[in-house]
């Protein structure tokens, strides 16, 4: 995994791709969380640079506001991108991954990800709406990976969790295809997707189904999370991911997942993983009222919403879980806390945690 640069703080979406009139045309938004705005924009279609793009920056858009009311000059924060494309190749290949990168003060911003011409059917808004969130949030993600992480598309990736394979449709068109993706997830129906339109058009990506309990998502699952060992060799990933896994099983079951990221990752991986802290901060918001979370009910070492089925919604205490992550012989790289709690300076909903081997 290549070394990596901190992006400065910028908040953004690309929403247009389309060709019209000879020119790829790009829209969305981008602002930067400080009082420095952004002042120019680099573009990569497929993974090569082009400087040849004319830009206006600076369109009104109102509706960000109520939104996100902390960004500096939200309200004209839209943008528009025109890329000419040449007579010798008026047409750009599909599912070509394009990326805005904004620059404020000459330093890169959080880059903004989407494909243009997908040729893989999104999943269905049931099954979207099912695990929460859109399409979108695996461009978020990768985007995080790619800058916050350092993955390069030669990178072993392991998606623990992996749901209806989200986080696997952008990761598709990023990674090269003599590279391997794993990932696994407790219920057969998420996974049915991923098989479905994912592993036939990219045959180096592969979906287990491991049937471990869980009182929410499994309760006929045979095994325990506890108990349940990654189905892999030692050392056979340079990154592995957990997004909203965390928040869904007890104390005992992280520290277990943890010994097992651990084994599978090759000396020099890294982890990503999403979750809920309790800290001095997020405690005090949610006794605010800030809070979409409340975790009232404590438990031997997590907190829930509920006492009758903890798992749909679980919190641990930040430096309990930081001692988790340290006494299993990792080094924790950064923690860039989430908006759950009512923050208005955060990167995304959860806190994300990034672990080094």
């Amino acid at each position: 995994m290549k070394k990596i640069l901190e992006p400065l703080e910028t908040k953004g979406s690309l929403d247009r791709l389309i060709i019209e009139n000879g020119k790829l045309q790009l829209g969305g938004w981008v602002a930067s969380t400080s009082l420095t705005a952004v002042d120019s924009f680099k573009v990569s279609i497929a993974g090569i640079e082009t400087s040849e793009f004319e830009l206006v920056y600076g369109l009104p858009r109102p509706d960000l506001k109520k939104h996100f009311p902390g960004l500096h000059n939200i309200e004209r924060a839209g943008f528009r991108i025109q890329v000419p494309l040449s007579q010798e190749e008026p047409a750009i290949a599909p599912n070509s991954l394009i990326t805005i990168t904004p620059l404020v003060n000459k330093q890169e911003g959080c880059i903004l990800l989407n494909l243009l011409n997908p040729t893989i059917p999104p999943p269905s808004e049931e099954s979207i709406s099912s695990i929460g969130g859109n399409i979108k949030i695996a461009f978020e993600f990768l985007g995080y990976f790619i800058q916050r992480v350092g993955l390069e598309p030669t990178d072993n990736v392991l998606d623990v969790g992996c749901g209806i394979g989200r986080m696997a449709y952008a990761l598709a068109h990023y990674l090269n295809s003599e590279t391997k993706y794993e990932g696994f997830d407790i219920t057969d129906k998420m996974l049915q997707w991923a098989r479905q339109e994912i592993t036939p058009r990219y045959p180096n990506f592969k979906f287990r189904l491991a049937d471990i309990y869980n009182k929410l998502y499994n309760p006929n699952g045979k095994v325990k999370v506890e108990e349940f060992n990654f189905p892999y060799q030692a050392e056979s990933f340079d990154f592995t991911f957990l997004t909203s896994v965390f928040t869904h099983i007890q104390g005992q079951g992280v520290r277990h997942y943890l010994n097992e990221i651990y084994r599978v990752l090759k000396p020099g991986g890294c982890c990503l993983c999403t979750c809920f802290l309790l800290n001095q901060e997020s405690e005090s918001l949610i006794k605010k009222g800030k809070s979409s979370q409340t975790f009232t009910h404590a438990f031997d070492d997590c907190f829930s919403n509920t006492p009758k089925v903890p798992e749909g919604s679980i919190a641990f205490k930040e430096n309990l879980l930081r001692q988790w992550i340290i006494e299993r012989g990792f080094t924790i790289e950064k923690v860039y806390y989430g908006n759950w709690c009512g923050r208005t300076d955060f990167v995304s909903y959860q806190d994300i945690v990034i672990l080094h081997k």
